[in-house]
């Protein structure tokens, strides 16, 4: 018969084997229900294996065609609070189906500044949205990736190719840092690991979903004074190689009521993920903008789902519009097609709402 002393020492044995088999902790993630069309999961790491068990790492959606063909790459949510992004692919995910080729889709990059509210204070970091199968919870995130206890930010920040961002806190924001460093800051790991996806995977064309500030004038009730709106919203953005691939598309999105401009890298500012991946892969990228009305920081009272000239439903159906767009172009620009079916159209969703396309 077993001593208790032996007992005691056997089973903290027994504790400690257990806990060191449990999973590294799991980084934030939104709510996706995957429909049919989701072949596959995998996570950020399986690319940057320096993301493993961080608040950094984000799955990555697999939709895979019974019939071969191109490879594409939707990632959104690399600024949190640019919610019509993740909310535009977890409706693809959640109803789309790839028949050829195949699609990886992130719906939500920017794992740790989604898991905190946005920095700005003006929107609840939970917000509700009625679905066919009940209340879902969207998360407003922030827009970089948040310090951690004793960070600051530097003075300026110096992207490695040695280009200075005047802003100091762009070292934490995803979309100042590719082509990323593998084991480098949070944000390098993150740009990195994208940009191992496209290389082992081979990816054709991606398209990186954002929101910018609305472009009307806001009145600052705090101050009484008037600001401007910003200018880069409804713009579809790719590397000056591809312009004029982007100005077919913005042609065809208007014959769908759609109406963009288009806009290029702008070479020599370093970090953005259009400019980087053009320059260092043969993968053909891309970045929408639609408007956020709560992205001003003169906004206050701001509903980012119900306002009245920019509610989430036209935000969220100008992307799927962009989405059908581009899926649609991948042969001609890549010379191999994914096609997608299922995703709904512009006027479903402005009929039915965003919440009828959830699970």
């Amino acid at each position: 018969m077993f001593s208790l002393r032996f007992r005691r020492l056997f089973g903290a044995a027994a504790l400690l084997l257990v806990v060191c088999a449990l999973p590294a902790k799991a980084a934030f993630q939104i709510d996706v229900r995957p429909g049919y069309g989701v072949t596959g999961r995998k996570w950020l790491s399986d690319y940057n294996p320096a993301l493993r068990g961080t608040d950094y790492d984000t799955p990555v959606y697999v939709m895979e065609g019974t019939e071969p063909g191109g490879r594409a790459l939707l990632f959104a949510g690399t600024h949190s609070r640019e919610i019509a992004g993740p909310l535009s692919a977890t409706i693809l995910l959640e109803n789309a189906r790839v028949t050829r080729g195949t699609l990886f889709v992130i719906p939500c990059l920017n794992a740790a500044g989604m898991s905190v509210p946005d920095s700005l204070g003006q929107v609840p970091h939970e917000l509700v949205v009625q679905t066919r199968g009940g209340k879902r919870v969207l998360y407003y995130g922030d827009r970089r990736i948040p310090l951690k206890s004793g960070e600051s930010d530097p003075p300026e920040f110096v992207h490695p190719t040695g280009y200075v961002h005047k802003d100091g806190a762009e070292w934490r924001n995803i979309n100042r840092n590719y082509p990323g460093v593998a084991e480098g800051t949070p944000a390098q790991r993150v740009c990195f690991g994208v940009m191992e996806l496209i290389r082992r995977e081979k990816i054709g064309t991606n398209l990186d979903v954002h929101e910018a500030t609305a472009p009307e004038s806001v009145l600052d009730p705090r101050d009484g004074k008037t600001y401007p709106g910003g200018t880069l919203s409804y713009s579809l953005i790719t590397h000056p190689k591809y312009i004029d691939t982007a100005i077919e598309m913005i042609f065809d999105l208007e014959d769908r009521g759609v109406n963009l401009k288009a806009e290029q890298s702008i070479p020599g500012f370093r970090g953005i993920s259009h400019y980087e991946i053009g320059e260092g892969t043969g993968c053909v990228p891309f970045l929408s903008e639609t408007p956020n009305p709560a992205q001003n920081d003169h906004a206050v009272g701001i509903d980012p789902l119900h306002d009245a000239k920019h509610p989430i439903g036209e935000r969220v159906a100008i992307q799927l519009e962009i989405f059908r767009e581009w899926l649609g172009s991948c042969e001609k620009i890549t010379g191999a097609p994914v096609v997608i079916e299922g995703l709904p159209d512009k006027k479903q969703i402005e009929e039915s709402g965003v919440g009828a396309f959830l699970r």
